[in-house]
């Protein structure tokens, strides 16, 4: 089982912060959620966060103030922290002071671009490993094996295609965590692949029809408004 991560949102505007929290938990994140920039300081003073989405603006400190106190955090582990604004902040509220070049402000307009920001930090499809993709995967009774692009579940192999075997091995790779469709097509197509919207569910409904025709499994579900997750 996949480790739960722990993300800390601190937003000013009620409603925002109750979607983006809603989107991360059903991703598979725990969250916590903070109006402003004391209230997120004490949830650290409590319990450090693996990560923290702050918004550029707060009604008490600015974000990318408060994402400098996260990640100095004085003689504790410093807090990774991802700095955002919604489409309706100025340009020129986003540029960053000459001392602080290193600090993006990432602008989001739909929901699942910030969980996709979250995922990439802790996105273990990517990692160092240069290896991964060539390793056989095994989840409870499914083995994954790269080198005959099948998947067995309970003793039932499943023959897939290239791209479906790949949509499901980075699904299981990251167990438990819901991928968002953007990350998908950049991981399965490829950064610079021109991918229609309804490709991605085609996909999955391909692979979802070969995976119960031959076991009566899916192993794929879908997670409304966000993405896929892996399921045994």
């Amino acid at each position: 089982m996949s480790v739960v991560r722990h993300i800390l949102i601190a937003d000013r505007d009620p409603q925002t912060l109750s979607q983006v929290s809603h989107a991360l938990r059903a991703a598979g994140y725990a969250t916590w959620e903070a109006q402003s920039g004391r209230e997120a300081l004490r949830f650290v003073q409590m319990e450090p966060p693996d990560l923290a989405v702050v918004s550029l603006v707060l009604p008490d400190i600015r974000g990318k103030d408060l994402a400098r106190i996260l990640e100095t955090n004085g003689d504790k582990e410093p807090i990774r922290t991802i700095v955002v604004t919604g489409p309706g902040i100025a340009m020129e509220d986003c540029v960053l002071t000459e001392e602080h070049q290193e600090r993006p402000i990432v602008r989001w307009a739909h929901i699942d671009e910030i969980v996709t920001m979250v995922n990439e930090v802790f996105d273990v499809s990517e990692g160092k490993d240069p290896e991964r993709f060539a390793k056989t995967l095994t989840r409870g009774e499914v083995t994954i094996d790269p080198r005959s692009m099948t998947v067995d579940v309970e003793g039932t192999c499943v023959e897939l295609t290239q791209k479906e075997f790949r949509f499901l091995q980075i699904l299981a790779m990251n167990e438990e965590r819901t991928c968002t469709r953007d990350e998908l097509k950049r991981l399965v197509w490829g950064q610079d692949a021109d991918v229609i919207g309804r490709t991605v569910d085609v996909l999955v409904s391909r692979l979802r029809s070969k995976l119960a025709e031959a076991t009566g499994r899916e192993l794929v579900s879908t997670v409304r408004g966000i993405g896929y997750r892996f399921t045994l």
